[in-house]
Order: C-alpha cells, then structure tokens, then sequence
C-alpha cells in the first residue's frame, strides 16, 4: 500500500493536449511519438541539456498487450481494469483499440488511477482521461486512439486502474483472453470517476480495448518487446500474481542503472502460432502491431513456435526458420534488434511425439547457430532436465509438462543478458 501511494504525484502540471487522432495499427507509433514530440515546449525546464545539446522527452511504452476480438457482453457500465506499469515518467498517455471492432465505439468517461486493492483506487489519484480535450471519445471500427497526456507522473512497477465507461451495447470487443488478472466490471452506470469499489460487482479475467500506456521520458534506453505465446502470456501463474516471465525480467531491470534501464512489454498471446492464424492472429500477421510499432521499443525478443510444432505436421524446420527471418527483416528495417529463444521442452504433454520433438531439438540448433537473430537467449537449455533433456526439470514445469511453473518463469527472466537487450 505504501508503494503503491507514491505512485502519482500532483506537482506535475499536465502538458499541453494534443489533437485526437483515430489510429491505423500501421501509423499509431508515429503518431504517438510526434504527439510527444509536439507537447513539450523546446524552451521548457523539462527539456533538460547535455552540454549544448536539448534532450527532448519521448515516449516510451510502459505498458501493452497484444489483443484479438473477445467473446464478452459489455454496454451501459464501466469496465475497470488492473495493470502493472514497467516504466515511469510523466506525460502519460492511454491507447484504447477498436482495430477488431465491428461498429465504432464511444468511450463517454476515461479515468486512471492506482490501485489500492481490488476494484477500490487510492484516494486522490483517480484522473480524467481527454482526448484532444474532450471526456469522451468515439473510435471507428478498425481503429486505436492515444489520449492526451494525463497529469501527474508514475512509477515504474505502479498498479494502474483504468476505468471506462461504455454508453452504449458494444458489438466486437477488441480485447485479450488471457489477462490473468482481474476485470471489474460495473452495474449499469458510470462509475469510472468513483474511487470506491461499490458500483462493481462482477468480474472477468479478460482486458478490453486497453491496448498501450506510454510515457514520456528523456532516456534512449527504450523498451524492450516479448512476442511469444502462452509461456510469454503467463500460463501457469495465478490470476494476479504478476509472475510472467516478463514481470520478474521487468523486476531486474529496476535494479540496473537508469540509463540502460528498459521498459518491459509483453505482446504474447495464449495458443499463438507464428505461421498459422487461429488463436489470435499468426505471429507474421501481427508482428508489425504488436511489436514493431510500440514507442520507444529498441529490441524484440522472440519465443515463438512451439505451438506451430506441437500441433502441426511439419517434417522440416525451413517454413518456421523462414518465417523468423521474415521477421527478422521486418524488425532491421526499422533498425529494430531482434534475439531469438530457444523453444522449451515438452516431453509429457498431449501433443507430443517422437517426430515433433526432432523438429523442436533442430529448430533450436539452428536458432543457436544460424547467426539469423542478433541474439539468442537459450531458453531451452536453462530449463530442461538435465538427465533427460526432452522434458521440463521438474521443479520448473507447471504440471502440465508444457508451461512453466513460477520458478521456470523466473529461470527464464534471469537467463536473459540485459546487455544483449
């Protein structure tokens, strides 16, 4: 509780807004980034020098999740949701996604604050949310827009609450299945503004139309993207427990020094292929959205593929090893680094077969030494059983045999070199 009440301070005035602009997932990076650019005056005390040399604010992403169009019913009430930041600063900005609606949406009150406990935020730090002035919002199906920049600043490892409020029945959610967090979701009404967790009284574990939070900061150090499946997404773990493997990773980047500090973002997808659509979009299919586009990132990790192999037919590693490279030059074309990880056992769970796991142990030889990524992070070898290495060790498997237990996140978190990020 008393981490969390230092979270947003009310000395920061707020910046200037900025004009509203309904968003294509190919132009929201360069949108939100020369909004940041247009909202801090040159001649600011914030605009801090090194030398002669003004260092600018920018954004960078603090937050994001990767989202595909959710089965749910939502309309008349407010829907207040939990996330946990992994970058600070001021000037923050929310991204609500329709880009899997229907029909346009409107969002008639949009408030953030910090989490006290459950739906309940602490007093005094729930803010209005304006977008080009404006409290309230109607995005065009197939669309995302950024807000203005809110007031106030906040912590890295913050518990934010946003809350939103949705006038009218919504048909075609954008949103994520696999939150493993908790959704409070209200009777009938507009109880965004409320501090108080009265008015919600039912819940979910999916996120809906909240896709991004950035902030502005003057660090080149950026934001690094993991884009994976089930084992990135947090399989395995507790409804909020915060224990993705990107959450502990996110928990050693506080402690290094601020300018080689990332952000940390998760774009995984529960069930996601990286050739096939079907859970959510196929990895080629999203990767420019969901990872290319995010302000600020500097580097994607990718750990994807073992859904490809434990549910498909392949006999040859060259469809999967060209789809990474396709990839791989999406990202250099953006002068993006790209570290490639290797697919973690799983010997014991339903799917697999004796012919599977030879596509497995051949695709990770060649993601060690191919020299396609700019990295590798050897996943595989840090978790698997020593003594017979086609299976998870068990103090790391979640019993499933596939997804990882607390301390296999954990193990994977700390097998990353954060000078190859």
């Amino acid at each position: 509780m008393a981490a969390l009440a230092l979270a947003v301070t009310g000395a920061t005035t707020a910046l200037p807004t900025a004009p509203v602009h309904a968003e294509s997932p190919a132009t929201a990076n360069v949108t939100a980034t020369s909004r940041a650019a247009a909202s801090s005056p040159a001649s600011s005390a914030a605009s801090r020098r090194k030398g002669d040399t003004p260092v600018r604010p920018r954004l960078v992403g603090a937050w994001t999740t990767s989202t595909d169009r959710v089965v749910a019913a939502l309309g008349g009430q407010t829907v207040r949701m939990v996330v946990r930041v992994s970058a600070g600063g001021g000037g923050t900005r929310l991204r609500l996604s329709n880009v899997f609606g229907t029909a346009p949406v409107t969002f008639a009150d949009v408030h953030v604050g910090v989490q006290a406990y459950g739906a309940e935020i602490l007093t005094g730090t729930n803010r209005q949310v304006t977008f080009g002035g404006r409290k309230s919002v109607r995005v065009p199906a197939g669309r995302a827009v950024w807000s203005d920049p809110i007031p106030g600043r906040i912590v890295a490892g913050s518990a934010l609450v946003v809350s939103l409020y949705l006038p009218g029945t919504v048909s075609g959610i954008t949103g994520h299945e696999r939150a493993y967090a908790t959704t409070f979701l209200s009777d009938p009404g507009d109880h965004a503004a409320e501090e108080t967790a009265d008015g919600f009284t039912y819940t979910s574990t999916q996120w809906y139309f909240l896709d991004r939070i950035a902030v502005e900061t003057t660090s080149k150090a950026g934001s690094v993207v993991a884009f994976g499946d089930s084992i990135t997404d947090g399989a395995g773990q507790n409804t909020d427990a915060n224990r993705r493997w990107t959450d502990y990773l996110r928990q050693r980047m506080a402690r290094v020094s601020p300018s080689r500090r990332m952000a940390v973002l998760n774009a995984g997808i529960a069930g996601n292929r990286l050739l096939r659509s079907g859970v959510g979009p196929s990895g080629l299919s999203r990767f420019y959205r969901d990872a290319l586009t995010q302000p600020g990132v500097r580097t994607v990790v990718v750990f994807m593929g073992i859904n490809d192999i434990s549910r498909g037919e392949y006999t040859s590693i060259k469809p999967l090893a060209y789809g990474y490279k396709r990839l791989i030059r999406l990202a250099h074309a953006r002068k993006i680094k790209v570290v490639g990880a290797t697919l973690t056992p799983f010997y014991g769970f339903g799917t697999w077969t004796p012919e599977r796991e030879d596509v497995r142990l051949r695709l990770n030889q060649w993601i060690r030494t191919s020299k396609a990524f700019d990295g590798v992070l050897d996943f595989d070898k840090a978790v698997r059983d020593a003594e017979f290495p086609e299976q998870l060790a068990a103090s790391y498997d979640s019993g499933d045999h596939l997804h990882l237990s607390d301390a296999g996140r954990r193990k994977l978190a700390y097998t990353v070199n954060l000078s190859a990020l």
